[in-house]
């Protein structure tokens, strides 16, 4: 993804005629993308207009992440990462992404691992017109540097039960933080916040920068425990919380510990993230420096012996047990994670009839409809099956997850996409509620933990097949067939006995896949 490019060759698509004039273009006065609470809107021209006065300002950075305003060459064109608050996306702005892949990008859109849309095939003379049309749907930042941190994580059912605790003002406030602090504002595009209410439908194996989860979540005195470079302890042996403080202390704690590693970046600037702190001063030391700027002990009692309680298994899938009053959520996934304009457009079509023109992304890859009638649930699951989307585990593309692939990145060396279409299709009846992987080489950029089967290519239409394993010995596990075809490779999953399948949830120790870039 990060590779230079030569377009060369790309069929760029055609903006509509006038489209290259911003001024041409019809923009709100404030960006709808955040809670109607919030108090700071910011005005998308004057955004655009600061992004091209000043382009170094959110080009040059450590990261060839892709974002809104700076966008990353691919080999079939530039990728835009639209970031998406808490994964949530109405009807209306999903009609406008589909319409702004179809106009200036190759068609292809995916759903990333941190719950936002990439639209690929981008060409840098349609750039800024295509940054209008997202800041006119009201899909930018606060400021427009804050496009880069706008990485703050949470359930995608986070405030549906009521009389639970709703994380979702303390994720946004965070959020806000992030975006309008300009000292923070200089954090890697990769920097990730976990905000875990002890929800049961969860990304918990994904690693942040920085995570709290809650503990006592249905108590009127909520606390948190929290933990840096790495995940929620779920068993023993991982890595165990680093303290418990109360609710009303977390946003206090978060933002502490920002202070403390920027302090240390700065005389450290080669460094991009905390796990880079830790390794370089250890735990102890982070924890004096986190305890200095604080007025409350953060060495909560007994916080090395808790544990998250694991999240239900393939619980965004299908219908959802949690809800309230008469409305139901409904997750798919569409293959492979990905959409054309047509497919996202009948989406936002089905989310204006069926669930109050809402939409939720989520981290595996996949879709909520978060408010369906009960009345319209079976009709709702039948027309996402008809559209593509999985709806039931059993479904092999319903947990399938893939990299684009060499036809979209120069690292890759094999056609994923296309593969993993195929690999589905002969897994179909012969692999239930097994997860597979596939990566286009060691990078992993499609998952940063290991999945259950794991097929790296190893040169155009071959792989190697890992299963997850404790302590490896590879990343991805221990090997389980070199350099097969994809024909082959459904024969060694599909005949796996049932007591020898990795099991769908993380073992301990297991191999970490890659960077947790989106």
């Amino acid at each position: 993804m990060s590779h230079p490019v030569d377009c060369t060759g790309y069929a760029c698509p055609k903006a509509p005629k006038g489209s290259t004039k911003r001024s041409q273009v019809a923009i709100p006065d404030h960006i709808s993308s955040l809670a109607s609470s919030h108090p700071v809107k910011p005005d998308p021209m004057s955004q655009l207009s600061t992004m091209e006065a000043a382009p170094s300002r959110v080009e040059d950075r450590r990261s060839a992440c892709p974002g809104l305003f700076r966008m990353a060459k691919a080999r079939d064109g530039s990728i835009c990462r639209v970031k998406l608050t808490f994964g949530n996306l109405s009807a209306e702005q999903a009609h406008a992404v589909a319409d702004a892949a179809r106009r200036f990008g190759n068609g292809v859109i995916e759903i990333t691992n941190r719950a936002n849309l990439q639209i690929r095939g981008v060409c840098p003379d349609t750039e800024n017109p295509l940054i209008a049309v997202l800041l006119a749907a009201g899909l930018g930042p606060l400021t427009d540097r804050g496009d880069d941190v706008r990485n703050v994580m949470v359930s995608p059912i986070a405030g549906i039960l009521p009389g639970k605790l709703d994380v979702r003002p303390l994720a946004l406030h965070l959020l806000e933080t992030l975006q309008t602090d300009a000292s923070y504002q200089t954090l890697s595009p990769k920097f990730s916040i976990l905000v875990d209410g002890g929800e049961s439908v969860a990304m918990v194996e994904h690693p942040h920068d920085i995570w709290l989860s809650a503990i006592d979540a249905d108590s009127d005195h909520p606390r948190f425990a929290f933990g840096v470079a790495g995940t929620p302890p779920t068993a023993a042996g991982d890595m165990p919380a680093l303290g418990i403080v109360g609710s009303s202390q977390a946003m206090h704690l978060v933002t502490a510990i920002l202070d403390v590693f920027i302090s240390w970046n700065a005389a450290n600037p080669a460094a991009s993230r905390v796990r880079h702190m830790i390794a370089a001063v250890g735990c102890e030391t982070f924890i004096s420096h986190l305890q200095a700027r604080l007025n409350f002990p953060v060495r909560g009692e007994k916080a090395d012996e808790w544990h998250r309680t694991l999240p239900r298994v393939n619980g965004h899938l299908g219908l959802l047990p949690e809800h309230h009053t008469n409305r139901r959520l409904v997750g798919a996934m569409p293959p492979l994670g990905r959409l054309d304009p047509d497919r996202l457009d009948a989406l936002a079509a089905l989310a204006a009839k069926n669930s109050n023109g809402k939409l939720r992304i989520t981290p595996w890859q996949s879709i909520l409809l978060p408010e369906v009638p009960e009345a319209t649930v079976s009709q709702t699951m039948r027309e996402l099956e008809a559209l593509g989307f999985a709806t039931r585990p059993d479904n092999p593309l319903a947990t399938m997850i893939s990299c684009s692939g060499s036809a979209g990145c120069g690292s890759a060396l094999g056609t994923t996409q296309a593969d993993g279409l195929r690999l589905g299709a002969l897994l179909r009846g012969r692999a239930p509620d097994l997860t597979v992987h596939l990566t286009g080489c060691v990078k992993s950029c499609a998952s940063p933990s290991a999945k259950p089967i794991t097929l790296v290519a190893t040169e155009p239409g071959y792989y190697n097949i890992f299963l997850r394993a404790t302590n490896g010995p590879s990343r991805f596990g221990k090997l389980l067939a070199a350099h097969v075809t994809i024909e082959e490779a459904a024969e060694w999953i599909g005949n796996l006995p049932l007591n020898s399948r990795p099991s769908m949830q993380r073992p301990l120790n297991s191999g970490s896949g890659g960077p947790t870039h989106a």
